[in-house]
């Protein structure tokens, strides 16, 4: 336990500032689960996302970065830096900030503070992500772009019991419905309330995919083909009154694609090897109407080329790297919302094509060359201490072997 002299004030403080923003969601809607009986499908597909990890308890290196953070700067406490976190990784969270007497009792260990400080962070409805309850119970949104995402500080939630989407005749013995203009078509309203962007307390953008698109789009295109699905035929809701059928809708996916669970990059990058002269070029277009990679600061994209002789004896071995490397006061590499400076940017812009030349040895013959993607280079992964697997892996979304 920290010793901190306190005054009796300060004490006084700490057992009456907890004050928290809204109330917490009842039982009937803190997780998806109960969700599921009226809407299989999409329930089924979202648990594949990571939308339903984006608890720190289900996201490694969420977590890690959260410990990283308050390790490397003594004056932060970890769960005044959830609290933060949460307004866009759980945004139901039922509390907006933390006040200097909860600092104090975190500061002190009290038991009364931990244990209420656990309680709105680690309940049922915050370990089950950005689920039902998030979407589409938001009513109004009100991003400021200048400020960038602000999460549950950019909507308005309706009551509970009201669940908002794109159908305007949507009935349910459930819940209410009603429909709301960021639900209908393809405009991204609802996703930049997360997604648009967010600096660090140096002013370095760690994130902006949505002014990307906003720079990059070529038209209406909004997230939800590529991220969700294109409009298909299904069924939203399996409930239907007494002789009737489930009512056939145009619906997408809520798999809210990554690289575990689509083939993503391969829908929206072409990859093509051909050899120039004494080069072999990598082509890429990215159709994406953001760079590539986007989101998340550490994610990199991996060009990798190896030469063979007639024999296939490895004659050599190129790589290139898309990504940005961010640094600290010292010119160390660190992550996105500690850096100081982002030292390099190789990133592709949305809607472009690159090529990228790699010197053909003497006596090749044959090239291998891959397309892969990681979450987070491997020297930060080790010291940050990820030890999840969906963090560590290198995925390869494209692998050819061609004649020079």
């Amino acid at each position: 336990m920290r010793r901190i002299i306190l005054t009796v004030g300060v004490m006084v403080w700490m057992f009456t500032g907890m004050v928290m923003a809204s109330g917490p969601l009842g039982k009937k809607w803190e997780s998806n689960k109960n969700c599921e009986a009226c809407h299989q499908e999409i329930s089924k597909k979202w648990e594949t996302s990571r939308h339903s990890n984006s608890h720190f308890s289900k996201n490694d290196l969420f977590k890690k970065s959260l410990e990283y953070i308050v390790r490397k700067n003594p004056t932060m406490i970890l769960d005044e830096v959830k609290v933060e976190c949460a307004q866009c990784h759980n945004p139901r969270l039922a509390k907006r900030d933390v006040s200097n007497e909860e600092k104090v009792g975190l500061l002190l260990e009290d038991d009364q503070t931990k244990k209420h400080f656990h309680a709105i962070l680690e309940n049922k409805t915050m370990k089950n992500g950005i689920n039902c309850m998030v979407c589409h119970n938001i009513d109004e949104i009100h991003l400021d772009k200048k400020k960038g995402s602000g999460g549950m500080n950019s909507v308005k939630f309706g009551p509970q019991g009201t669940m908002f989407g794109p159908f305007a005749d949507a009935v349910s013995p459930y819940h209410k419905t009603e429909q709301r203009a960021h639900f209908v078509g393809d405009k991204p309203t609802l996703c930049f309330v997360c997604h648009y962007s967010q600096k660090n307390a140096h002013g370095l953008e760690v994130y902006a995919t949505g002014k990307e698109y906003d720079q990059f789009k070529t038209g209406e295109e909004g997230c939800k083909e590529c991220h969700m699905s294109k409009k298909r035929k299904g069924v939203a809701s399996n409930f239907a009154p007494a002789g009737e059928k489930p009512k056939a809708r145009m619906m997408r996916a809520h798999r809210f694609a990554s690289v575990d669970n689509s083939n993503i990059l391969n829908d929206f990058v072409d990859v093509k090897g051909t050899t120039d002269g004494d080069k072999f070029v990598i082509t890429l277009k990215n159709r994406a109407p953001h760079k590539i990679p986007t989101g998340y600061g550490l994610r990199k994209i991996i060009l990798k080329v190896t030469f063979l002789d007639k024999n296939d004896k490895v004659l050599a071995k190129k790589r290139y790297v898309l990504g940005t490397k961010w640094v600290d006061e010292k010119g160390k590499e660190t992550i996105p919302h500690l850096a100081v400076k982002v030292a390099k940017d190789t990133r592709m812009d949305g809607k472009s094509t690159n090529a990228y030349r790699f010197p053909i040895p003497d006596g090749a013959v044959y090239a291998k060359y891959s397309f892969s993607y990681r979450l987070i280079p491997e020297g930060l992964a080790k010291e940050l201490g990820i030890t999840d697997p969906f963090f560590l892996r290198e995925y390869t979304f494209s692998e050819q072997r061609v004649h020079l």
